[in-house]
């Protein structure tokens, strides 16, 4: 069976000759199978896992109809009705964070260089007065976070009753976060005779509910690069007491080389202290979390991008759509909650990314290992235990078990694979096989 090209998917030539000069010729799972009825104008309900090519798999359709549309004027419009200051996209795409709504701007700018397609994107922590400018040119299609959008229609700057394509990304994230009574109010402010689209990397009762509300006879697609997935990753675990976790941050950093190392706490205080006493013990860091402004992770991320930043501590808004090629190693400062264990392959997923090399690495305290049991429940992988270090010390199962760290290690091996498993890679542009005939890696969108 021949490969599938993006060629064959039913995308204008101008979208092609947009994926093709990013070099790339084959789209993922998830762009295969959702492409096309996408463009045939079906709803779409999919779980699709960060990193598997999803962002493409609505960009393209919708670039490529939104063009094809270009020429017809909405009714509201040709009847003059509605206040002309107000923006009234024809194309809405809904993001939980403001990381996400930006890298989906930008992947609409890449994506439409050769389209008359007008794209903007809004959210908080940033200049609404900026925003509002933006916003008066009349862009046909709209990013945004459920906040600020909702703001922006308070204000009456917005009207969406011209919205023909409505797509929810990252759906149990926005559950998660409290935004689903908001993206109701939202689509319910819409065309009704709209097409919507909803991707989640997992489907929990909440957003079913949802999809049979917003949706209509949704086409229901389920990708294997959309499970939760750790193949492609070295997994290890190293037991330590809480107290010293810190110090031996450091002294791994330092022994094992590492130069792009994003690390993960549970709180906003902790990253940003965190970033400070690493700095100060001469380790370029820097810190992401929801109370620095947009500009300051704007710095962050393109200090971490360009090298000079070779740590970036974090919580667990940058777990999901943080797009940063070459981190070298995930560190888990604190292991997830029991409750929030599918946050760890989110948190890891930032690493090992089309198909490089990844390194996770987490750092467990004895009353943490509850976390960690769930973790490897949830992904179906026992982590290899790495005592290799001056802070080992026995977990309490292991005390209470009579058995060792390092009998653990031998049985288990290192990250042996899962019933689960799966590569993750990047989200940020369309992915597939390059045509340079040096490299045969595949990108994610």
């Amino acid at each position: 069976m021949s490969e599938i090209m993006f060629s064959d998917l039913g995308l204008s030539r101008d979208i092609l000759s947009s994926v093709k000069a990013c070099g790339y010729d084959s789209p993922t799972e998830v762009q295969s199978r959702t492409i096309p009825f996408l463009l045939s104008g079906r709803d779409i309900l999919a779980t699709a896992q960060t990193g598997g090519g999803k962002t493409a798999s609505f960009v393209l359709p919708i670039l490529h109809k939104l063009s094809g549309d270009s020429k017809s004027v909405p009714a509201s419009r040709a009847h003059g009705r509605g206040d002309r200051r107000q923006a009234r996209p024809r194309a809405l795409i809904i993001a939980p964070t403001r990381e996400l709504a930006e890298q989906i701007h930008t992947s609409v700018v890449t994506y439409g260089r050769h389209s008359r397609v007008n794209a903007t994107v809004v959210f908080g922590g940033a200049s609404k007065h900026i925003q509002a400018r933006e916003l008066s040119r009349q862009p046909d299609l709209l990013i945004a976070t459920p906040g600020r959008l909702l703001d922006f229609i308070q204000d009456s700057a917005i009207d969406l009753s011209d919205v023909r394509y409505l797509v929810l990304d990252e759906a149990d994230r926005m559950l998660d976060m409290g935004f689903l009574p908001d993206v109701r109010r939202i689509s319910d402010m819409t065309a009704q005779d709209r097409q919507t689209v909803l991707f989640s990397a997992t489907m929990p009762a909440e957003i079913e509910r949802l999809a049979a509300r917003i949706q209509k006879n949704p086409e229901r697609v389920q990708c294997q690069s959309g499970d939760l997935t750790v193949r492609g990753i070295e997994q290890s675990v190293l037991f330590v007491e809480s107290t010293s976790k810190i110090t031996l941050l450091k002294k791994l950093i330092e022994d094992r080389g590492m130069f792009r190392v994003l690390v993960f706490t549970r709180t906003k205080h902790k990253a940003a202290r965190l970033a400070k006493m690493l700095t100060k013990e001469g380790v370029k860091s820097d810190s992401i979390h929801g109370d620095r402004t947009q500009s300051q992770r704007k710095r962050a991320l393109e200090g971490f991008r360009s090298g000079k930043v070779h740590v970036l501590t974090a919580t667990d808004v940058a777990a999901r759509g943080l797009d940063v090629d070459d981190i070298s190693h995930v560190i888990n400062l604190e292991m997830p909650a029991v409750a929030e264990a599918e946050t760890y392959v989110h948190r890891i997923g930032r690493t090992g990314r089309a198909g490089a090399a990844g390194s996770a690495i987490s750092l467990c305290s004895p009353e943490e290992v509850p976390s960690l049991r769930a973790v490897e429940k949830l992904t179906g992988v026992r982590i290899s235990v790495d005592s290799d270090h001056p802070y080992h010390v026995d977990p309490p199962a292991e005390r209470n078990g009579g058995g060792s760290a390092a009998r653990g290690r031998q049985r288990n091996g290192a990250g042996r694979p899962g019933p689960q498993q799966g590569r993750s890679a990047r989200n940020s542009r369309p992915n597939g096989r390059r045509r340079s005939s040096t490299s045969t890696s595949r990108g994610r969108a």
